[in-house]
């Protein structure tokens, strides 16, 4: 099975239409994409919450998230949502104690370099990655099931979820989403299957990211797969 997505020429040329009519539309790639590849015009953001302390493995009702802009609520640029999808979860589904780990701009490639290193609280690991890697032609696969193992070799629950919608660049957007699929059906993870949420063209806050109302559907279609996880934190 492969390990990793490859851009052929063709959509090599319409992913380079995407970032053309990404930046006519002031939405800034670099900081919404990778800061491995790209560089960012703003670093990346991260939650304060990142590095605070939390409860021992096996706690019923903790999670941790590690996503790109989707996740930690980020858009054009530098901005981020009033209600962040951490904040949302936290609203939604009180009896979680949630640590947010997303930064603005990451792929899992980059992620899962650091990520067996990285110290971890929650008993259940959500993982949302896989457009910035794929428009970038990286290896989105072999960085999830990395991810993936080291978590479950910590004792821990995973989450996958799918990528949400764009306004352009389908193509290369379901690649991502494909290659995520992939990973949680052959190693057996819950999925969040976040292209399924619905959204109407308003609800974008530009070309790539959620505004409010979208971003909280994600975020509640992520809550419903969690409660299959641990039934007990509903």
């Amino acid at each position: 099975m492969p390990c990793s997505i490859r851009i052929p020429t063709r959509r090599a040329r319409r992913l380079q239409a995407f970032a053309l009519a990404a930046a006519a539309l002031g939405v800034t790639l670099a900081a919404g994409c990778s800061p491995s590849r790209v560089a960012p015009i703003v670093a990346p953001v991260r939650s304060a919450a990142t590095d605070a302390p939390g409860p021992k493995l096996g706690a019923a009702c903790s999670v941790e998230l590690y996503g790109d802009s989707i996740l930690h609520g980020g858009y054009l640029g530098d901005r981020r949502l009033q209600e962040p999808p951490a904040d949302a979860l936290r609203r939604l589904r009180p009896r979680y104690r949630v640590v947010d780990r997303t930064v603005n701009g990451e792929t899992a490639s980059a992620r899962s370099a650091s990520f067996a290193s990285e110290e971890r609280v929650g008993r259940i690991v959500v993982i949302e990655h896989g457009l910035n890697d794929a428009m970038q032609g990286l290896p989105l696969e072999s960085a999830l099931r990395a991810m993936v193992a080291k978590a479950r070799a910590e004792g821990r629950q995973v989450v996958l979820t799918g990528l949400s919608r764009t306004l352009t660049g389908t193509e290369v957007r379901a690649l991502g989403d494909a290659a995520v699929r992939r990973v949680a059906r052959d190693l057996a993870v819950p999925f969040a299957d976040w292209g399924s949420v619905p959204v109407r063209a308003t609800e974008m806050a530009d070309i790539l990211h959620p505004a409010q109302a979208y971003s909280g559907r994600l975020v509640e279609h992520l809550a419903r797969v969690l409660d299959t996880v641990a039934p007990e934190c509903v």
